[in-house]
């Protein structure tokens, strides 16, 4: 394992691994994934532990900060379309890139009513309600863990596999987050993305008892070739790629209640370019 890479100029402190609340979180289901709305829901989901993304913010959302927001006057103007709610102040710059010589910037109150709320994946959503005991999730009504198992199997054919890979990843203390960037399932994380690039991108294989991959439930081939390509843009990434296989002897994730998920054994391997200097050296 190389060590994690950590992250320039990170002015925030390292925060609990798991959301610690004295009151219940509420999340909506969508039909994709759980949303959250309260701000103070979603600041301790996203600095304990660093669940959720934030849907207006690339990295760390900004909760509560009233600085003026500077946008560009085109950004401004399909703001405008949206419905009016709750004006605030922003600045708008020209499209002109180069007006930035010479900044005179106008104030306008925003009125387009888009507010930062944090999405909540499947996995996530369903570690939190569960295994942490901290999250209610509404569709029209509270679902229980046993509906909500069923919901989430039912927009997303992976989801069981999914979150056996999570639960299993977050129980050894990685912040584990979408790898769809990389090609992959899941990134893995030290501490979190604020402190450290992620130092693994995870893909799942479920097979058989002789470790033989059973296609309907893999959404990817894994074969050599393919394989050997994600590996390199991992290497490209400075990352490594990790094979995680869940055993599935005669079941189906998707065919087990939730609370039995521990019955599946986890495999993992660490894939690597074999190169002629390693035998040298």
């Amino acid at each position: 394992m190389n060590a994690p890479r950590p992250k320039k100029n990170c002015k925030l402190r390292p925060s609990p691994a798991l959301p610690l609340v004295s009151h219940r979180i509420r999340g909506f289901f969508n039909g994709f994934c759980v949303t959250l709305d309260d701000p103070d829901d979603m600041k301790t989901v996203i600095s304990m532990g660093y669940f959720g993304k934030a849907n207006l913010s690339r990295n760390y959302p900004h909760f509560g900060v009233k600085q003026p927001e500077i946008v560009f006057k085109r950004v401004y103007e399909n703001r405008k379309r949206h419905a009016n709610d709750k004006p605030r102040k922003i600045v708008v710059l020209s499209d002109d890139l180069d007006d930035l010589t010479n900044f005179r910037p106008e104030f306008r109150l925003d009125s387009s009513g888009l507010r930062e709320s944090v999405n909540l994946g499947l996995e996530e959503a369903f570690f939190l309600a569960t295994a942490i005991n901290c999250l209610d999730v509404y569709d029209e009504v509270c679902l229980s863990p046993e509906q909500l198992w069923e919901v989430f199997k039912k927009s997303d054919k992976y989801f069981a596999q999914n979150y056996i890979a999570y639960y299993y990843f977050r129980a050894k203390n990685w912040v584990v987050k979408p790898g769809i960037k990389f090609g992959g399932d899941f990134l893995l994380y030290k501490q979190g993305p604020p402190f450290y690039h992620a130092s693994y991108v995870v893909i799942i294989c479920v097979v058989d008892g002789d470790l033989k991959p059973i296609k309907s439930q893999n959404r990817r081939s894994m074969r050599k070739t393919h394989l050997m390509g994600l590996n390199r843009l991992c290497e490209t990434a400075r990352k490594e790629l990790l094979i995680c296989e869940i055993v599935c002897p005669g079941v189906s994730p998707d065919s087990i209640p939730f609370n039995e998920i521990g019955k599946f054994t986890i495999k993992e391997t660490i894939m690597k370019r074999w190169t002629p200097q390693m035998d040298q050296n």
